[in-house]
């Protein structure tokens, strides 16, 4: 919702296309940046020392945001919201990676697979409701409302962590890992993955997955307002029902599934990704209305959001449960970076396919 409202009041004081674009920009450039320190980082101190610095240098940042922004107009507001989304970024970057290095210390493995779809659970009801709160806060109260909110939750969270217990493995790899330079403990990360099959298939489906979903991120929005003339009301229908899937999806995968069925797990519902996706093509190709759009487009991304978390889940359970503590920072900012990396290439792929070719 922050990130929503702050993109909505560069809008208003730019009038730049790029307001909503920053994040995509600036959020691979830094993780690109914190690739070698980051992952050693959460793999040679305490993952709980860890988040208190990285939150409450994020709580300083929002404060020195408050305090900036006004002190700038018109096209200078992306000065200090420039400045912040980087600091936000490094900050984010480093509480989601030692997040997920620290899930063993914090749930044993049986609970590894129900945390995870918990965790996506929330961010599903999220990612439906905050656009349309922060649309509606946004014109009743302005965009520094979005500012004191955000430094509160933050806060909110940060007390909440500190009454989390991380059960920390014995001191002897920490050790061992504080004797070891930067680069070799990355070096030592990279050939981890290299004798890791698996790990290094996940990252493959996982680059493959982002880039192919790229194209509905430019898709979307561009068939239907730019080639069907049909507003911005369905692109809006089409996002909450993904939403919604995934919603649903997530609580389904709370179940707990025996390890039995990962092959199945993996495999059934990224085949029916690619038949989801043609669903999605006919329906641009069949429907003209507005209507119509909206509701056989909503269904078929309903059925796409409840497939595509399955994958997903399944993945970072396997990364889990598998992959031994002291190496899952760096594992997760390898992953986290590749990943990052690929969205910004595949969104300008797809731009140029999508205003070359006018059979979309």
């Amino acid at each position: 919702m922050f990130s929503f409202g702050m993109g909505l009041m560069l809008l208003n004081q730019t009038h730049l296309a790029i307001s909503f674009g920053i994040s995509t920009i600036i959020g691979p450039l830094v993780s690109l940046l914190l690739l070698v320190p980051l992952g050693n980082l959460v793999d040679r101190y305490p993952h709980k020392a860890i988040l208190i610095v990285s939150d409450l240098s994020r709580l300083s940042s929002l404060l020195l945001f408050a305090w900036a922004l006004p002190l700038f107009a018109g096209i200078g507001k992306l000065i200090p919201v420039v400045i912040f989304s980087i600091l936000d970024y490094i900050w984010t970057d480093f509480s989601s990676t030692t997040y997920s290095a620290a899930v063993h210390e914090l749930v044993n493995d049986r609970k590894i697979q129900k945390l995870s779809s918990l965790t996506s659970t929330a961010s599903s009801i999220s990612a439906i409701f905050s656009p349309l709160l922060g649309v509606i806060l946004y014109s009743l109260v302005g965009f520094e409302a979005f500012i004191m909110i955000e430094i509160f939750s933050s806060l909110v969270s940060f007390l909440i962590m500190l009454t989390m217990n991380f059960h920390y493995a014995s001191k002897t790899t920490k050790k061992r890992s504080s004797q070891t330079g930067q680069l070799q403990m990355f070096k030592a990360g990279i050939n981890y993955i290299r004798h890791r099959p698996l790990i290094k298939g996940v990252i493959m489906i996982a680059v493959l997955v982002n880039f192919v979903f790229t194209s509905l991120t430019v898709e979307i929005p561009f068939v239907i307002n730019d080639r069907l003339h049909l507003g911005n009301l369905p692109i809006s229908v089409l996002e909450s029902a993904d939403s919604a899937g995934i919603l649903l999806g997530s609580l389904i995968m709370s179940w707990q599934l025996t390890k039995n069925y990962f092959r199945q797990l993996l495999l059934v519902p990224l085949i029916l990704d690619g038949v989801i996706m043609m669903l999605l093509g006919g329906v641009f190709m069949l429907f003209r209305s507005a209507a119509s759009v909206s509701l056989a487009g909503a269904f078929v991304m309903f059925l796409l959001g409840v497939v595509v978390v399955i994958p997903n889940i399944v993945m970072q359970v396997e990364l889990q449960k598998s992959v031994p503590t002291e190496f899952l920072g760096r594992v997760t900012t390898i992953l986290i970076t590749i990943n990052s990396l690929i969205m910004p290439l595949g969104t300008l792929f797809y731009t140029g396919l999508f205003q070359k070719i006018q059979a979309n």
